[in-house]
């Protein structure tokens, strides 16, 4: 019988203590700290080439089951678990117009741009806009809890997010059956005809609230369950644990549901029933142990996202060679950005008070903020060859690094002085721990 390799656990330690280290350098240098970790992991890439000691940091890096079924569980119900119930309700409208039909107009608008512009054929460029759709704004929220940022302009950002990578997963597996199909179609373009694309929206409302229901029905029923443990503070712990990933891998992987709707439901479950069955010391502690995990999450994803990307460029040669086709990319999605936040808060406007309205300072900020992470990547090397051509392929993972690279390094960095300009610092209170 075969062990588990001891030089992988000891890198996965080594990693995470550069990890801390850097959260606290970071800090006093002021330097986001998400996208440091991204400089550090390409950084250690170089050095894994240079000391053979190192050299199994070129051989660590993210793999799409690692990112979906072991770190995205636990941001998204660390995300749903500590949810303003209330502020997502007052923000629920251009909420589910930006994540839901905001990410199809995303998919379709990048797709034809892709397209039209760069040597994609339309399959692989829609595979392109499905997955690039989803955002990870894990850097500008921790930059908006530093800065005091307006809790709504936090919510409408984070509650986006939540939704959004729901959807944007979704969007990708329907747009790869397309795909599948316009194989077999003696002329592919066939498939993506009105009426050949006149059952996206059921199949998918049946993924995306199906997982829904599933992430409640077991959050309820583990809820039940807590309630017997007679306040044991690690059976409890241990047994949200469970239900975060239970209702995932249950809706994910075996009934074929968004794992992500899920574990956001199953974590919304907890939220609303952990207040009222649990003692307020025992909530706290799971929230304190769910804030451990998702810091764990977030180094380690951003971490091992320099480390990939660099064994990426290392393998697919360099980005330069297809800079055209990158800079094509990078103004599609960050029209398709602007599209969408634009005709959201101009639709929202029309019918809300002056007050409740979005601000062209917040239309920016939730544009500018639409940073890209792990989960494209993720969904950038699941694609095999049975969909699209390896040279296809190949693109389509230079894109992706390329709209990453850019978000993180050229977005990220800016996004203090944008909000400082805009005086959107300092607006709330520090949030109580």
């Amino acid at each position: 019988m075969k062990d588990f390799p001891v030089d992988i656990i000891a890198c996965f330690v080594g990693l995470l203590l550069v990890a801390l280290f850097s959260g606290i350098m970071f800090r006093k240098l002021r330097i986001p700290y998400t996208i440091g970790l991204v400089v550090i992991g390409m950084a250690l890439y170089k050095l894994g080439g240079l000391f053979p000691p190192l050299q199994i940091l070129q051989r660590v890096h993210l793999t799409p089951n690692f990112i979906l079924y072991i770190l995205i569980p636990t941001l998204i119900f660390d995300a749903a678990l500590n949810l303003d119930i209330r502020e997502l309700m007052r923000n629920l409208v251009p909420i589910l117009v930006l994540a839901v039909p905001g990410v199809l107009v995303a998919t379709a608008v990048t797709g034809l741009i892709v397209a039209r512009f760069t040597p994609l054929s339309l399959n692989a460029a829609m595979l392109f806009g499905a997955l690039i759709s989803t955002t990870d704004p894990v850097a500008v929220i921790a930059l908006f809890n530093e800065l005091r940022a307006p809790k709504r302009l936090t919510m409408l950002v984070d509650g986006e997010s939540l939704l959004n990578d729901a959807t944007a997963i979704v969007m990708f597996d329907i747009v790869a059956a397309i795909v599948a199909g316009s194989l077999l179609l003696a002329d592919p373009a066939e498939a993506w005809s009105l009426s050949a694309l006149a059952s996206v929206p059921r199949d998918f409302a049946v993924v995306f609230f199906g997982g829904l229901l599933v992430g409640a029905v077991v959050g309820w029923l583990m809820m039940q369950i807590i309630r017997l443990s007679r306040h044991d503070p690690l059976v409890e712990v241990g047994l949200t644990t469970v239900v975060a990933y239970a209702a995932f891998i249950l809706a994910n992987y075996y009934l074929k549901f968004s794992g992500v709707m899920a574990a956001c439901g199953a974590g919304m479950v907890v939220s609303y029933y952990g207040r009222r069955y649990l003692g307020e010391d025992m909530f706290r502690a799971i929230h304190h142990f769910w804030a451990f995990a998702c810091f764990i999450a977030n180094s380690m994803i951003f971490l091992l996202l320099g480390l990939t990307k660099s064994f990426l460029i290392h393998n697919l040669g360099r980005l330069y060679k297809v800079g055209a086709a990158v800079g094509v990319a990078i103004v599609a999605v960050l029209l398709s950005r602007a599209l969408i936040v634009g005709l959201t808060a101009l639709g929202w406007n029309l019918f809300s008070r002056r007050e409740n309205r979005i601000t062209w300072p917040m239309q920016f900020i939730m544009l500018w903020g639409g940073l890209r992470g792990a989960l494209p990547i993720a969904l950038a090397v699941s694609i095999g060859a049975a969909l699209v051509p390896p040279e296809e392929q190949t693109l389509i993972i230079q894109l992706t690094l390329g709209i990453i690279l850019f978000t993180i390094l050229v977005q990220g960095t800016t996004m203090k002085r944008f909000m400082r300009r805009f005086g959107m610092v300092g607006s709330d209170p520090p949030a109580a721990d």
